[in-house]
């Protein structure tokens, strides 16, 4: 257990990391191949999936430094194989492939609560939140194995049910009175890292196409244009969320107590970054798309999926300054709507001035917003 605030993520968690990078990966392979309304349900449910194991992994890490202790040490790298076969099967984890996904998720959600629980034991306060916790987050992991046999058309729906379940879990944790041992500075790191690994997969998104492309001889100068524009979307995105959003949601993990503080983190983080997530997986898609053909507008749904993609990212920004400001930025707001106008005139202009305005958009509204947060009492209160 740490004894203070200021602990660093370790290198073992950053080792798990690299299991999530490929799991950010096989989940936008997916849905670039599924550009559709049911394509993105089951990419969102996948996405769900992926994020609550990772969820469980930092909750647990936040609460145990899992590297200091040769057994835990065991316990994680002993739970890599079947993390990394849950995420080897995402793309047909709703078909063909759902029993080993299953094996590899169960197996992996219940070691972790058994490691949790026994972290718990003792300790009055986080006692009393993981019992309320645990009956409902183990039951999801099962359910999870059961709808794996069941037949395709009913699985999804069952593995909704099994996000639902997860959901409840963590409300009902956060009822309970509970005090869950949090590291502000660990647990908001850990969410900024995961932020970082998506916009890690559009960066390789946009350059496995492009060196695709130099293969086959045909890097022209409208694919390096796409590469330009694509990674200034990626850029825009990164400014609008590092110029200070990790040190806020710190600030104000570290400023809260009791109960009160598992709350703020499953609220601000475990829910609160998933639009985050989202928006960045559906960015990567259409960037991919771009890169593989920039010349000419760009397809109706990659304009579509572009215009969500800045509405999940920069809604779940609002989302995030609402729950700590009760305030909603009209410079976000704006940006949204522009890039949804922006992409609605797309049909009329080539696919790279859709992209280029895209990138003004959501660049100016991250200059205005770090101006207009220097002004503000909270950043006064970090800076001391």
């Amino acid at each position: 257990m740490a004894s203070a605030e200021g602990r660093h993520a370790t290198n073992l968690e950053l080792f798990l990391d690299l299991v999530f990078v490929f799991a950010v990966t096989q989940i936008t392979g997916f849905f670039a191949h599924h550009v559709s309304l049911g394509g993105a349900a089951q990419a969102l449910l996948l996405t769900w999936l992926a994020w609550w194991m990772w969820s469980m992994f930092t909750w647990l890490g936040t609460t145990v430094d899992l590297q200091s202790d040769p057994r835990t040490r065991v316990m994680v790298l002993t739970m890599i194989p079947a993390v990394l076969l849950m995420v080897s099967t995402i793309p047909s984890a709703l078909t063909t492939q759902s029993v080993p996904f299953a094996v590899g998720y169960a197996a992996v959600a219940l070691w972790l609560l058994a490691i949790q629980g026994r972290a718990a034991r003792g300790n009055g306060a986080a006692w009393s939140g993981f019992r309320n916790y645990v009956p409902l987050a183990a039951v999801g992991p099962v359910l999870l194995l059961v709808g794996a046999f069941a037949p395709e058309a009913a699985r999804m729906w069952l593995w909704i049910g099994v996000a639902l379940v997860n959901v409840d879990s963590a409300v009902r944790a956060g009822r309970s009175g509970g005090q869950w041992h949090l590291d502000a500075v660990h647990f908001a790191e850990r969410h900024a890292l995961f932020v970082i690994i998506c916009l890690g997969e559009v960066l390789v998104a946009i350059g496995s196409n492009v060196a695709a492309a130099a293969t086959e001889a045909a890097l022209d100068a409208a694919t390096i244009a796409a590469l330009v524009v694509t990674t200034a979307v990626a850029g825009a995105l990164w400014w609008s969320y590092f110029a200070y959003v990790p040190r806020v949601v710190e600030h104000a993990l570290h400023e809260a107590s009791g109960s009160a503080k598992g709350n703020l983190a499953r609220d601000l983080c475990t829910f609160g970054h998933v639009p985050l997530v989202l928006g960045i997986i559906a960015y990567a898609v259409t960037a991919k798309h771009l890169v593989q053909h920039p010349g000419g507008p760009m397809e109706g749904a990659d304009r579509v999926l572009l215009a969500v993609s800045v509405a999940l990212f920069v809604g779940g920004l609002l989302g995030l300054q609402w729950q700590l400001a009760r305030h909603l930025s009209r410079e976000r707001i704006l940006a949204v709507v522009a890039v949804a106008a922006v992409a609605a005139v797309g049909a009329f202009l080539p696919g790279l001035v859709t992209m280029t305005l895209v990138a003004v958009i959501l660049t100016v509204m991250s200059v205005a917003m770090v101006r207009a947060f220097s002004r503000t009492e909270m950043a006064q209160r970090i800076a001391e």
